[in-house]
């Protein structure tokens, strides 16, 4: 099947990118607006961009009518996150966060779930989360203002949180995480099913 972009609508570009690139790590971020109401979203287009320095990325998309999502409105008024890392354990209070809630309803009440302070930025934790990075925005690039038009979000990360079972002697014990991974539509992954190959050379 040969798929020229040109000929694509943005739902079926969506869908056609989705089903390709997974699974996707799960950005759970927290950012807080002018007044002080927490935001809670996951985004899975989620990665890490840079060691020396540490920076994350997360690319949120403009909402189907075009309007900008609540994380990107905060991060302009106040340039601070948490990224907690979602485990298996709490995907389906994650999955309550991306509800459509109106602008200044807190997802985190939402879902029932509990902060706990962070210790260099403003918007607090997941307290439900083995792993927290605490994140300065870098910056952020856009690309475009029409719907599903992205943005994609720069962080440097100023601190870490592991949860203490997790963390061994510097590398982290991916079966105790047991993070989860999305998929194309309702669909998500765990990384039980694993398996070592060795690099050349």
């Amino acid at each position: 099947m040969e798929l020229a972009i040109a000929d694509l609508d943005a739902t079926a570009i969506y869908k056609l990118m989705v089903g390709s690139i997974q699974p996707r790590p799960i950005a759970w971020v927290c950012t807080r607006n002018e007044h002080g109401v927490l935001n809670l979203a996951p985004f899975s287009f989620f990665t890490l961009v840079s060691v020396n320095p540490p920076i994350v990325a997360f690319a949120p998309l403009r909402k189907p009518d075009g309007s900008e999502k609540d994380t990107v409105l905060n991060l302009e008024t106040c340039p601070e996150f948490t990224l907690n890392i979602v485990s298996h354990a709490v995907v389906e209070k994650m999955n309550q966060t991306s509800a459509p809630l109106a602008r200044g309803d807190s997802e985190i009440g939402y879902a029932g779930l509990s902060t706990t302070p962070a210790l260099t930025v403003q918007p607090p934790r997941i307290a439900e989360a083995l792993i927290h990075f605490e994140c300065r925005l870098r910056e952020i690039q856009r690309f475009g203002d029409e719907p599903m038009a992205g943005r994609l979000v720069l962080g440097d990360i100023v601190h870490v949180q592991v949860a203490d079972p997790l963390y061994d002697e510097g590398r982290i014990l991916a079966d105790k995480l047991d993070a989860v991974g999305r998929m194309a539509g309702n669909t998500y992954s765990t990384t039980r099913d694993t398996f070592d190959i060795e690099r050349p050379g």
